[in-house]
């Protein structure tokens, strides 16, 4: 068995290096596993059980006391309360239950706050995943942008291995001098290097990834690098900024969350203001006794006592009634609290506000982000095209003897930079894109 389980271990642990992540499936497993979210799933569970406290002070509470004890030497007899020089043996018993009628109505208000505080707690995992989902979106988004890069430097390095190729061929033909050469293995070692700097920046982009998604494997971790299935909204780029953050407002997790603690705060003024009034209980108790102790009776005949049963039944009392309590004055301890409340409660409608502002500022700047990207984006698409171009006609200069490995250099540097520019445009655009999305559809 346990070299079954090893090989169960083995087997699982291979298919998911396997595993090839896609963006959902990232998203997913983080709202599963990551511990932020596993800590604010606790505290909606607190806040239940906080309701179900809630719910309990409107029942009535139930007591039971019981005790027994043995008495040696002058002893009052349980029974008939005289003093007696015996050891003697005796108990006794009660059940009492106190009933809440009236406290300021604390009791419908805890209730109603605790429904509130349920209702916060899930606001606030909710806002708390979205902003795991933009960490894990964008550190995705940076692997495909890096492995992109990567690409592109390892494409550049082959191309000028084919050059320097191409340059001792026509050195040995005597179409170009020997110093070109040189030139041209100094470019390899540069390309070189970008393919290593291309390559780290790769593999810790999705060991990042891999620590927010809370796995160990980084070395065999890796993502669907389809990008297919990651779309677009350009909607977004056009629609009315004021829309976009109505939309925002209805739907933000922060908001409301917001929005409910002020209304919380509302509760907390009410029950604060609830110690001003009377409280009225109801309360019962039934007791009764036991005492191994003889009777002793007129003309001091004793009598053997009684047994145990007849001794609960025919001892048993039973009391109840009301009880009432009027606040009169505590050191001006309630105003105090009542004062207190308000003062947090004007304070978190300042928040709300404050939040509500801050949201619109962020949709209205996002979406023009989301304009300066696309601009940029298109703007670094036309200047690759050119250099692209450039880069191609000079290369069939070089070929014929028309230019040399500098020049050729000089021009492949500014395509390889046109095309880093572009791929990074790309990817900004694509992640400023996201970020607008989540934010207004969270």
């Amino acid at each position: 068995m346990k070299h079954l389980y090893i090989i169960l271990f083995l087997i699982t642990t291979a298919a998911t290096a396997q595993t090839k992540w896609t963006l959902q499936q990232s998203l997913d497993y983080a709202h599963q596993h990551n511990l932020q979210l596993k800590q604010s799933r606790l505290d909606i569970e607190q806040a239940k059980i906080n309701k179900t406290a809630a719910i309990g002070g409107f029942l009535p509470n139930v007591n039971t006391n019981a005790s027994a004890s043995w008495n040696s030497g002058l002893t009052q007899n349980f029974t008939t309360g005289i003093l007696e020089n015996q050891t003697t043996f005796g108990g006794n018993g009660s059940i009492s239950s106190n009933l809440n009628l009236f406290n300021g109505f604390k009791n419908h208000y805890n209730y109603k706050k605790s429904l509130l505080d349920i209702l916060s707690a899930q606001y606030q995992y909710a806002d708390l995943q979205n902003n795991i989902d933009m960490q894990i979106a964008s550190a995705y988004i940076q692997i495909l942008l890096n492995k992109e890069n990567y690409e592109a430097a390892k494409a550049q390095l082959e191309n000028s291995i084919k050059q320097k190729e191409r340059t001792q061929e026509m050195i040995n033909a005597g179409a170009l001098p020997k110093g070109d050469l040189a030139d041209a293995e100094a470019q390899i070692t540069n390309d070189h290097l970008q393919v290593i700097q291309a390559e780290n920046a790769y593999e810790l982009a999705k060991m990042n990834l891999a620590q927010l998604l809370e796995l160990t494997d980084f070395q065999q971790f890796n993502i669907n690098e389809d990008l297919s299935g990651l779309h677009i909204d350009d909607k977004l780029l056009q629609s009315d900024a004021e829309q976009l953050f109505e939309q925002a407002r209805r739907n933000n997790k922060k908001l409301k969350q917001s929005e409910t603690q002020a209304d919380i705060a509302g509760y907390q003024v009410k029950l604060a203001k609830s110690a001003y009034l009377p409280s009225l209980s109801a309360f019962a108790n039934i007791n009764t006794r036991y005492s191994d102790r003889d009777h002793i009776g007129f003309g001091g005949i004793t009598t053997p006592a009684d047994p145990f049963w007849n001794q609960v039944r025919d001892n048993k009392g039973l009391s109840y009634g009301l009880n009432m309590r009027i606040p009169v004055f505590n050191g001006f301890a309630t105003r105090n609290q009542v004062n207190r409340a308000k003062l947090s409660q004007e304070k978190i409608k300042i928040a709300v506000t404050n939040t509500e502002k801050k949201l619109r500022s962020d949709i209205y700047k996002m979406q023009k982000d989301l304009q300066a990207a696309f601009q940029s984006m298109k703007a670094a698409e036309a200047n690759l095209k050119a250099q692209r171009k450039a880069y191609e006609y000079a290369n069939e200069k070089f070929k014929v003897g028309l230019m040399n490995i500098f020049d050729l250099n000089n021009i492949k540097t500014k395509y390889r930079r046109a095309e880093a520019q572009f791929i990074n445009a790309k990817y900004q655009y694509f992640l400023k894109s996201k970020i607008l999305e989540f934010t207004i559809k969270q």
